[in-house]
């Protein structure tokens, strides 16, 4: 199956797969399907909407086979005018069933299971996540992601968020601050509602924008992005930067 097939297939998959909301999402990411047994990460990551709302969260990563590695996340969140604070731990498991090939046949695949124990008396709330990445062409790689939420405990609202989140990145050729690893390309995340009551295209949250990687060697590892909303339904505008280290 040759690249432009395969990237078509994974964005039939995520447009019809039963996908999971964060909600405009400023610290979310088009996550990678790949685990490499015995990697470890800690991550920082903070996004900003044009009104000033303010979100951040903190990653320990732990990959503890070559198909299994776990997540824990601690989120913060700042309101406009507010204080910043604690608003929920995530427990995320990864499971990845397909793997690329050294001479970059196939591709990765993974599923994601998440559980976020909410800190503000609110519902908790319970996620899966279908995951595709591919390298093809030397220097491209696209990542598609899809997406589904459920809330529980007390308080909870009943049906399914359904979210989807694309990625089409490129390695360029420059040397910057040290490092000659840098990607750049554009995202696409869309959040279509509940299952109880999908809204109209145009009051979706449709939002897109370019995003720029960059790894040295030691490690270290930089992600930053801005989207704009393409529908009524979507945030304005969001930035968001990602600083973390690899072990």
């Amino acid at each position: 199956m040759n690249y432009v097939v395969k990237a078509h297939v994974a964005l039939i998959a995520c447009l019809t797969f039963p996908a999971l909301a964060w909600g405009q999402s400023l610290t979310g990411n088009v996550g990678s399907a790949g685990i490499s047994a015995g990697d470890r990460s800690v991550e920082a990551r903070a996004g900003v909407d044009h009104e000033g709302n303010l979100a951040s969260r903190f990653h320990y990563d732990q990959a503890l086979s070559d198909w299994y590695q776990l997540r824990v996340i601690a989120a913060f969140a700042k309101p406009e005018g507010g204080d910043l604070d604690f608003s929920g731990m995530t427990l995320e498991n990864w499971l990845q069933w397909s793997e690329e090939g050294d001479d970059q046949s196939g591709f990765n695949g993974g599923l994601r299971f998440a559980y976020t124990f909410a800190d503000s008396g609110g519902p908790d709330e319970a996620a899966v996540r279908f995951t595709l990445t591919d390298r093809f062409a030397g220097a491209w790689e696209w990542r598609a992601n899809a997406i589904a939420e459920v809330e529980t405990g007390g308080g909870r609202e009943d049906g399914v968020a359904l979210q989807t989140r694309l990625q089409l990145t490129r390695a360029i050729d420059v040397d910057l601050f040290g490092t000659p690893k840098w990607r750049f390309g554009a995202e696409l995340f869309s959040e279509y509602g509940n299952t109880e009551d999908i809204p109209g295209f145009g009051q979706q949250a449709h939002q897109a924008g370019p995003v720029v990687k960059a790894e040295w060697d030691n490690g270290i590892f930089v992600q930053a992005a801005v989207r704009t909303g393409l529908t009524d339904g979507a945030d304005d505008l969001m930035g968001k930067i990602f600083i973390g280290r690899e072990f």
